[in-house]
């Protein structure tokens, strides 16, 4: 098989870590967030675990990919190491020479001092990102805590970011590791992806590699997340196998069927056929009630059926049981020039265990309700067909998006778009919400729609109550809610101007952007901005007034001001040279 048999470039669903992959569901961006705050001026000490295949390698790349400006990063990512070999592979990465082998342990450390003071002095951020990290040593790790020691009177000069898996939270939970616990300041956790994460997970990496979404019915794509249970690693690997299982039976598309022979296949097909074994009973119950129900059917009805018939529709019940269980797919897709691709009938597996040698027993409750389908009646055919007809609307509305900043760019493609912000003092967010959401950041949005089996992208320009002006790049129109609501599943892109450098300001951060934070909280609840004396440092008391204002707004109350707290923050007040969905009473302060 070749992937290029599918329109694609490469294999859209590679287990290798590349960040042009790279999905931001809101774990992988908060956890992204932590990453690059780790590299900041007060990083200090940062961990970040997660389950095995959640991600986190993927993070540490697209770190890497950040290009952030004066810093150098260290990379371990074989930490099953002796302190003299730990030493020597950091010396490595950071192009500092040493006599050995055989190593001395402080001639390494007085290289590696000597190298961090000049940097230091250069003006550059020295960063030790340490992968797998559960599998250092206890001496290991008590070596990481001395390198933490190393600092001047105001700034470490060796900031240290631990990545792993949960095993990495037992073995700082130890007492002999306590001073290494207490050092650490900032933690997260990454979770695997939710359902709707996980359909627009699996639609991101086909339109990466081939720009290409029709390959899985939606019930096949609810399937991969219960045999999944969201673990971005085990996704790719059914999803591979599942194309696999497309070109070698010639369909067109993937339904459960594909789906479930290609998780067998990869988990096993005796444990899979050994625990579907226990749904038999059921599932016979389910076919002989339906059968029993067809034959007594004629003698409370008026007319009977040809006898013919009656043997056609019983010989069929299966398929009928099965397509009664199975839940509804997206409606079929509007002819285009290329073949259209017809949906895949399937039954729908009601439960699910899994498990293998290399992975823990997984338990697969009801597949749930159908998310992400598409209504079949009520949209508006006008709008739906004109949207359809704007060959390259991305890039039309993503330059429009830029000039409400009034920013103009040339763009060449779209999917570099979110590159061009940065150097015009702007972020991009990419989120997956709703109409409240919408409200509360308050800024124009590019909004994702789905047309059938095809993406398009329109920009929302006003929103007043349920009226909306947007753009799909032929000029402003009159909407209602109701005309894109079935449209839009809740993926949005949006501009705004951050206040202060730092991606994050939390437990750690000092200086200006805390000073700013304590000020924006302070007008946030009608008060006058505390006059700060010193270098401000962020602390408990800040982090309760912020996760009061978190928990008002609707947003995760975790303490953390990442960007959609900053956003929300820059909300309090506003120039009349921020663009805004709704008409907002601007002030001096500005947005900045």
């Amino acid at each position: 098989m070749q992937f290029s048999d599918f329109g694609f470039q490469e294999n859209p669903f590679s287990i290798t870590p590349d960040p042009r992959y790279l999905y931001l569901s809101r774990g992988h961006e908060e956890s992204l967030a932590h990453l690059i705050y780790g590299t900041g001026p007060n990083g200090g000490f940062v961990q970040l675990t997660g389950e095995v295949g959640t991600g986190k390698t993927m993070l540490v790349r697209s770190l890497l990919e950040q290009n952030l400006e004066n810093v150098d990063i260290a990379l371990i990512f074989n930490p099953r190491l002796s302190r003299r070999a730990f030493m020597a592979a950091i010396c490595d990465e950071l192009g500092i020479k040493y006599v050995g082998p055989p190593y001395s342990l402080k001639q390494l450390t007085d290289n590696l001092s000597h190298h961090l003071l000049k940097t230091h002095a250069a003006g550059r951020n020295t960063v030790l990102v340490v992968d797998e990290a559960q599998n250092l040593s206890p001496r290991v790790l008590e070596q990481v805590r001395m390198l933490t020691n190393l600092e001047t009177s105001q700034h470490k000069l060796l900031r240290i970011i631990l990545v792993g898996q949960p095993e990495l939270q037992q073995l700082l939970a130890r007492k002999d590791m306590r001073q290494v616990a207490q050092r650490i300041t900032a933690r997260y956790h990454l979770f695997p992806l939710s359902r709707r994460e996980t359909v627009r997970y699996i639609r991101h990496r086909l339109t990466v590699s081939g720009n290409r979404e029709d390959l899985f019915t939606s019930s096949a794509l609810r399937l991969v997340y219960h045999l999944s249970r969201g673990v971005p690693r085990i996704i790719n690997t059914i999803c591979e196998r599942t194309l696999l299982a497309i070109f070698a039976t010639g369909a067109k598309r993937a339904g459960p069927r594909l789906v479930w022979r290609a998780a067998s296949e990869v988990r096993g097909s005796g444990v899979v056929m050994g625990k579907l074994s226990r749904l038999m009973p059921v599932l016979l119950i389910v076919f002989s009630t339906a059968v029993i129900a067809w034959f007594l059917m004629p003698l409370f009805t008026d007319s009977k059926p040809e006898s013919g018939e009656v043997v056609a529709e019983v010989l069929d019940r299966p398929a009928k049981v099965e397509q009664e269980l199975s839940l509804p797919p997206l409606p079929s897709p509007e002819p285009e020039a290329s073949p259209v691709i017809p949906p895949e009938s399937g039954a729908k597996v009601v439960s699910v265990l899994l498990q293998s040698e290399s992975a823990p027993a997984v338990t697969v409750p009801p597949v749930p309700e159908a998310i992400d389908t598409l209504p079949e009646a009520g949209l508006p055919v006008d709008l739906e067909g004109q949207i359809a007809h704007v060959a390259d609307s991305k890039r039309a509305v993503h330059l429009r998006l830029f000039e409400l900043w009034g920013k103009s760019i040339k763009l060449l493609s779209s999917e570099s778009a979110c590159k061009e912000a940065p150097p015009l003092g702007l972020r991009c967010l990419t989120g997956i919400g709703g109409w409240e959401d919408l409200e509360r950041i308050n800024r124009p949005l590019l909004l994702k729609l789905k047309l059938g089996y095809r993406q398009r992208y329109i920009l929302l320009k006003s929103m007043q109550g349920e009226n909306l002006t947007v753009d799909y790049g032929e000029g402003d129109r009159q909407l209602k809610r109701a005309d894109i609501a079935p449209l839009w599943p809740g993926d949005y892109v949006v501009l705004w101007r951050p206040r202060t450098k730092s991606a994050l300001v939390g437990p750690g951060s000092t200086g200006v952007p805390v000073t700013w934070l304590r000020a924006q909280l302070a007008k946030a609840e009608g008060l006058e901005p505390p006059v700060v004396i010193g270098r401000d440092a962020f602390n408990g008391e800040l982090r309760q007034q912020l996760k009061r204002f978190q928990s008002k707004h609707g947003l995760s109350s975790d303490g953390v001001a990442g960007q959609q707290t900053m956003i929300t923050l820059n909300n309090v007040q506003l120039t009349a040279e921020t663009p805004t969905l709704r008409a907002v009473v601007t002030s001096e302060g500005g947005e900045g």
